[in-house]
């Protein structure tokens, strides 16, 4: 196993967040300043620095000196040698010379009331920045000069408006079932490519699953923005991590297109919430896509890979859906410990304690060889904690046994001082395993239960993959918004994958179903025909579909 790779969600230092009992990092915004990424997000106390958008470096700030820096929905860019920053809630700009200290940070004071900001600086020599943050209002766009302080040039101006009529993605929902009230339009981020002004914006709500990225083109920063009728851009409501939205489009060093957004937990507080990456492109006809297909499985590390939309899927199987679960006490029955194992980081096994002892292991059936796990932990009866520096950390040992009984150390985090809560763990070689066991041996952090939302483990083929795709029927609804997409269980399936868009070679938006065969999509764009297929998959492989249905 020669290629690095790393698992959504982003795996850093998420901080606990006053009221919430629970953490949060959202709204990320990505740039690339002198070979290296600074990723800022809501709330951050600080922000994170890495060298290959794998591995990333916390810088904490003075909030005393810059209380900015505690804001929501950060908003950069780079001038020269200058990087710009600021944030909603009517946040002031921010610049720095040398963003890699902390202290370096210029304040030239509010610019304008402005709520989830977005910086574009474009070859004429201005920043433009788009905002909006609103049920009933459009996004804006105003100029700003460099030059003087961001002094307002022109604008606002109102450049793009939500439609929930006609963009079945837009209504509030899990499945995008709610008619009302109108969606949250928020988050919007402005790039441009290939002298074209792409501008992703956020709907329905952050706490939905179904939180995802439309997209709207302009040959001008200041607009008119068009709808793009392959919205949404971004969309993940399915799968262990669901909920896609307010993000940034960045180009790595390597000139390849990614998307980091925001991942939906919202179960102790709306703004329980987690960061992701995946691939984008643009594709035919100037269309933004985002590869989000199996994209909370191992992804092959972005600068190891020369076309990371194609090829990121580090093409391991998932060995732990559906286990047989046991754990050393239950808090109740909405946390047993089968939701460590079922798919969904928005459920979770809680033990009764935080105690050092309580543990949960999980039986995988027979031996697997195994190339990379990862471990989530959930946030059950917190404490009402704020901020960083507290000392918390996730202090565990995870074992494995091929017996049940006799178990060899895998992982030691018995001395960790690493907050993490989504540790991802790669093999050096395959192990060979049938049991794992993560026994809690500190401070719960917070003061919390010990709880687990996934022990999530992957490997290569071992078995047969699905006999086949299936043979399926999809048709429209009265409501052209909905579409019903059903067929014939396959033999050895363990869940399918619906692929669709608009163009036939260019399915890239999905709906994961396990453990049915029908599915009903509410993502369509009225008067606008979709094209789809059909995968089966299993911990063996994936079976791709090769019948195209126009609907």
């Amino acid at each position: 196993m020669n290629k690095r790779t790393i698992c959504n969600p982003v795996n850093i230092n998420y901080q606990y967040q006053g009221w919430y009992f629970s953490r949060e990092s959202a709204d990320p915004a990505v740039v690339l300043y002198k070979d290296e990424y600074y990723l800022f997000a809501s709330h951050g106390s600080g922000y994170w620095i890495s060298s290959d958008l794998a591995d990333w470096k916390f810088i904490p700030v003075d909030l005393e000196k810059q209380p900015e820096f505690n804001l929501f929905a950060p908003a950069v860019t780079v001038v020269g040698d200058r990087m710009y920053l600021t944030h909603s809630q009517g946040g002031c700009v921010l610049y720095s010379d040398n963003p890699r200290d902390p202290d370096s940070w210029v304040n030239i004071g509010q610019i304008y009331e402005w709520h989830d900001p977005a910086f574009l600086f474009d070859d004429d020599g201005y920043v433009y920045v788009y905002e909006g943050l609103n049920r009933d209002h459009p996004l804006h766009v105003s100029k700003l000069d460099p030059n003087d302080n961001m002094r307002v040039v022109e604008g606002p101006i109102d450049i793009f408006s939500a439609d929930p009529s006609t963009r079945g993605f837009e209504r509030l929902g899990d499945f995008n079932e709610l008619e009302s009230p109108s969606p949250t339009l928020e988050g919007g981020w402005v790039n441009k490519i290939g002298g074209r002004y792409y501008l992703t914006y956020a709907v329905p709500g952050t706490e939905f699953s179904t939180y995802a990225d439309g997209c709207a083109v302009s040959d001008s920063p200041m607009g008119p923005f068009i709808y793009c009728e392959n919205s949404p851009a971004v969309y993940k409501a399915t799968g262990f991590m669901r909920g896609a939205g307010h993000g940034c489009l960045f180009a790595d060093r390597n000139g390849n297109l990614w998307k980091m957004d925001t991942v939906s937990i919202s179960r102790n507080h709306i703004f329980e919430r987690r960061l992701c990456l995946f691939p984008s492109k643009i594709g035919k006809n100037g269309l933004l896509y985002t590869n989000t297909y199996r994209g909370d499985y191992p992804m092959i590390v972005p600068h190891d890979t020369a076309d990371p939309f194609s090829e990121a899927d580090a093409g391991w199987h998932l060995l732990s859906y559906g286990r047989t679960m046991r754990a050393s006490s239950v808090l109740d029955a909405d946390h047993a410990p089968e939701y460590a194992a079922d798919e969904n980081m928005k459920t979770w096994w809680s033990a009764v304690s935080g105690n050092a002892g309580e543990w949960l292991e999980m039986d995988l059936g027979k031996t697997y060889d195994v190339c990379s796990l990862q471990i989530n932990f959930a946030d059950q009866d917190v404490e009402n904690v704020h901020g960083r520096g507290h000392g918390f950390s996730w202090q565990y040992l995870a074992e494995i046994s091929e017996d049940g009984e006799t178990w060899t150390v895998l992982i030691d985090r018995r001395n960790s001082n690493d907050d993490l809560s989504h540790e991802y763990f790669q093999m050096a070689d395959e192990i060979k395993f049938r049991y794992i066991r993560i026994t809690n041996h500190g401070a719960v952090p917070a003061g919390g239960k010990f709880a687990v939302s996934g022990i999530r483990i992957f490997g290569p083929a071992s078995g047969a993959a699905p006999e086949s795709a299936p043979v399926f029927r999809g048709v429209r609804c009265d409501d052209p918004r909905n579409a019903e997409i059903s067929w014939d269980g396959i033999p050895g399936a363990e869940g399918y994958i619906i692929r669709f868009g608009i163009n036939p070679d260019e399915l890239y938006n999905h709906w994961q179903v396990i453990g049915e065969t029908s599915a009903c999509l509410r993502c369509l764009t009225v008067g606008v025909t979709y094209y789809m297929t059909v995968d089966a998959y299993n911990e063996n492989g994936i079976v791709r579909g090769t019948e195209i249905l126009s609907v």
